[in-house]
C-alpha cells in the first residue's frame, strides 16, 4: 500500500487512496493531523547499591582517624569520645547512600536526549506530547517542530539525534495508519518546501531531505519519493477542474512559505513529469513558527524585561530575550538553558531598575518555559484570527499574568515577514512572466486574516481559492503516490 506523508513544521498528516480519492486518516482523537511533536521521559537511575569493599575501607579509615584523634587529645588532656563499630558503621553508611541518591540525582539531570531516545520509555507524540511536556518540563525531552532544524548547520551529534527523532515520528504514523487501514504502507511520497528552514541554501536542503528520506527508510518504508509541497497542493486543486488554468499556490505552513506557478487541469492530470507545466517557484524561510515567535519577542518580552535598563542606564542585553524564545534555533535553546546563562540573569536581576518584570525571565528560565511560551504566542496568534483584541494568561509564570494583544500589534510584530511573503509573490508572478487565473492558498497560517487581507491586496482582481488548509498537501502527495505506484 502506498500513502503521502506531510511531515509539517506544525503538523504531520498522511493519506491513503481510498474509493478513487485520497483520504486522510485520523492520527489522534478522530482528527486528521496530529502536532509535530515528541516527549520522551528522561531515563529513570536506579541508586547504586552500598559497595561492602568500600564501605569496610571508609570504616577501617574511620577508626584509624579516631585513635589518631584520641591520642592527640590524650596528649592535650581533652576528652574524646570513641565511637564504637556499629556506630561508625551506620554513620559511614549513611554517609555512602546519600552520595548514592546524590550521584543517581545528578545523571538523571544530565542526561542527554540522545540517551533518552535511545532507552526507548514512554514516549508520546502529537497532543499527548505538548501536555506531558506542560506537566512535566523537567522530567524528559520536548521536541516541537524537528522539520525546522533538518536544514540547519547540524554537528553530526544533532544529525543523529534529529535523525532518530524524524525516524520515530515516521514510524508511529506508519504504525497507527496501518493499524486503521490493516494493511501495509509500504510506498511513501514526502512533502519538502523548496527551501528548508536553515542558513545553508542548497547544502541544507540537501541535508535535510537526506535525513528525511533515511529515517523514512529506519522507520520502515521500502520506497520513497519527494514532492515540492506547493505542487502537492496543486495536485489535489486539479482533482477539482473540468478546464486547463494557471494557478498561483501559495503554501503558508508552519515553517516555509512556499509559492508556485503552475498549469493545471484535465490536460495534465495525468501526466507523470509535470516539469513543463512548472513556471516559476520561490520560498523562503517564514512560517507560523516565526511568527509565533515575533509574538513572543515583540509583544510578550517586553513584559519580562526587554528593554529594561539597569541602574548604570545601559541595556540589558537583548541576546538573553531573543534566545529564550527562538524554538527553531538549536544552539539559541541550548545557551538559554546553560549554567551559565542562568547565573548571568541572576546577575543582572541585581542590576535591574526593573525587577518585577525582569524576574520573570528568570521563572522562564527556572521553570524550563521557551516552549510553553512559543504555545501561548501560537495561541495568541490562533485567537487573534476570529478576535481583534485578545487578553493572553500566562499563568505558569504567574497565576494573575495576562497581556493584552490587538490585531493590529500582531500586524506590525509580523510587517517584516509579511513583506517577505509578498516578495516571493512578485518573484514568482516575474519568473512565469504571466498572471494565475485563480491563487490558491493553502497551510494553517493562511487563516490569519491578516495573511488572507495581504493575498487579496496584492492579486485584488482575481479570485482567491481556500483550499484545505491542513490536509491539501498530504492530499496531493497521496495524490501523486497513487498516480506513480498505482492502488
Amino acid at each position: 500500500m502506498n500513502a503521502g506523508i506531510d511531515f509539517g513544521t506544525s503538523n504531520c498528516a498522511i493519506g491513503v487512496w481510498k474509493n478513487n480519492r485520497p483520504t486522510i486518516l485520523n492520527l489522534e482523537d478522530n482528527r486528521p493531523s496530529m502536532p509535530s511533536a515528541l516527549y520522551t521521559p528522561k531515563e529513570h537511575i536506579e541508586v547504586d547499591e552500598i559497595n561492602e569493599v568500600e564501605l569496610t575501607r571508609r570504616i577501617n579509615k574511620a577508626k584509624t582517624q579516631q585513635l589518631n584523634e584520641a591520642s592527640k587529645a590524650q596528649k592535650e588532656g581533652r576528652q574524646y569520645k570513641l565511637l564504637d563499630d556499629v556506630k561508625l558503621e551506620n554513620i559511614e553508611r549513611g554517609v555512602m547512600r546519600r552520595e548514592a541518591i546524590e550521584a543517581s540525582k545528578k545523571l538523571y539531570e544530565e542526561q542527554s536526549i540522545s540517551s533518552s531516545l535511545n532507552a526507548d520509555e514512554g514516549e508520546v507524540f502529537g497532543t499527548a506530547a505538548i501536555n506531558q511536556h506542560l506537566i512535566e518540563p523537567h522530567d524528559g525531552f520536548f521536541i516541537k517542530s524537528p522539520k525546522t532544524f533538518l536544514g540547519a548547520e547540524l554537528d553530526s551529534n544533532h544529525i543523529e539525534t534529529f535523525s532518530e527523532i524524524t525516524k520515530k515520528m515516521l514510524a508511529h504514523i506508519k504504525y497507527i495508519s496501518e493499524k486503521t487501514t490493516g494493511s501495509e504502507i509500504d510506498s511513501v511520497v514526502l512533502g519538502k518546501p523548496i527551501k528548508f528552514h536553515g542558513t545553508m541554501g542548497d547544502k541544507g536542503n540537501l541535508q535535510a531531505t537526506g535525513i528525511l528520506e533515511s529515517s523514512a527508510i529506519a522507520a520502515g518504508f521500502k520506497n520513497i519519493e519527494f514532492m515540492y509541497e506547493p505542487v502537492a497542493a496543486a495536485m489535489d486543486y486539479e482533482r477539482t477542474l473540468n478546464k486547463d488554468i494557471v494557478v498561483l499556490i501559495m503554501d503558508i505552513g508552519g515553517g516555509t512559505t512556499d509559492c508556485s506557478m503552475l498549469k493545471v487541469g484535465p490536460s495534465y492530470i495525468n501526466k507523470i513529469d509535470r516539469d513543463e507545466s512548472l513556471l516559476g517557484y520561490a520560498g523562503d524561510r517564514i512560517g507560523g513558527l516565526d511568527l509565533d515567535i515575533k509574538i513572543a519577542s515583540k509583544i510578550l518580552m517586553p513584559h519580562f524585561g526587554k528593554e529594561t535598563l539597569l541602574k548604570s542606564g545601559l541595556p540589558i542585553p537583548n541576546t538573553y530575550f531573543s534566545d529564550a524564545v527562538n524554538v527553531n534555533d538549536v544552539h539559541a535553546q541550548a545557551r538559554f538553558s546553560s549554567d551559565s546563562y542562568g547565573r548571568e540573569i541572576k546577575k543582572y536581576l541585581e542590576q535591574a531598575i526593573n525587577k518585577p518584570y525582569f524576574s520573570r525571565l528568570i521563572k522562564l528560565y527556572e521553570g524550563n518555559y521557551s516552549y510553553s511560551l512559543n504555545r501561548s504566542s501560537e495561541l495568541a496568534k490562533i485567537s487573534l484570527s476570529d478576535e481583534a483584541l485578545i487578553k493572553l494568561p500566562i499563568k505558569y509564570i504567574e497565576p494573575d499574568l495576562e497581556i493584552d494583544i490587538s490585531r493590529e500589534d500582531y500586524r506590525e510584530a509580523i510587517e517584516i515577514e509579511t513583506n517577505k511573503i509578498i516578495r516571493i509573490m512578485t518573484e514568482v508572478a516575474k519568473q512565469s512572466s504571466t498572471s494565475p487565473d485563480v491563487v490558491y492558498v493553502t497551510g494553517g497560517t493562511a487563516k490569519s486574516p491578516i495573511i488572507e487581507k495581504l493575498i487579496r491586496d496584492q492579486f485584488n482582481d482575481i479570485e482567491v481559492v481556500t483550499g484545505d488548509m491542513f490536509g491539501g498537501v498530504a492530499k496531493g502527495l497521496t495524490t501523486w503516490a497513487n498516480r506513480i505506484w498505482g492502488d
